[in-house]
């Protein structure tokens, strides 16, 4: 059976795994945690612009229109960094004594975080990480991403991408995607998905 939604684009990991996915607006940034880097990517052909350097266990990545979130698993700490110079600005922390920081998405107003083990997305403020809302997941929960009034995440084990409603939190469909999803975003009308079996990074619609 062949995986739902339709690809169009597709290139092999540009790093040596792939541990969560953003879009800038014209670009694809690619958390690499075995190599322990931040890439900055052209989403045409997986080549790499730029990398940064970020030391630690590498979750999901955001991007908020001017800045770069890293997330950091083990420690639970999302860390605001410059594109350009790899310094940080500012470091904040999930406060939960369970759950490592899978996914990682910033919607223009608040970050919205997947804590795989306890499966669970948590919507918190930007300013000081102040909790707002969780929300239910399946624990294997890797990426994850905000359109509109719906809140999808990708869950590695079962090879799928759930759409949620936001105000109720009820799931709406789930999408079979094949292989091992680890990282989600959207691009405004596309979502770029990660699989960590096939190694590759694929636009797809659905």
């Amino acid at each position: 059976m062949s995986p739902d939604g339709k690809s169009s684009i597709q290139f092999a990991f540009p790093g040596s795994s792939c541990s969560g996915l953003a879009w800038d607006g014209e670009n694809v940034w690619v958390s690499d945690a075995a190599d322990r880097k931040v890439l900055r990517v052209d989403p045409k052909d997986g080549h790499v612009l730029f990398s940064l350097a970020f030391e630690g266990d590498l979750g999901g990545v955001a991007w908020d229109g001017k800045h770069v979130w890293q997330a950091e698993r083990s420690s639970r700490t999302l860390s605001q960094v410059d594109p350009d110079s790899g310094e940080i600005h500012k470091a904040i922390r999930v406060e939960h004594p369970m759950g490592d920081i899978s996914g990682l998405c910033h919607d223009g107003e608040s970050l919205w975080v997947a804590l795989t083990g306890i499966g669970q997305i948590r919507r918190m403020k930007v300013v000081d990480g102040g909790y707002m809302k969780a929300y239910p997941t399946r624990p294997s929960v890797t990426g994850v991403a905000v359109v509109g009034k719906h809140l999808y995440y990708a869950e590695m084990d079962e090879g799928k991408v759930h759409k949620l409603d936001i105000p109720t939190g009820s799931l709406l469909v789930s999408y079979d995607v094949g292989g091992k999803p680890c990282g989600l975003c959207h691009d405004g009308k596309n979502f770029w998905l990660a699989d960590a079996d096939k190694k590759t990074v694929r636009c797809v619609r659905f």
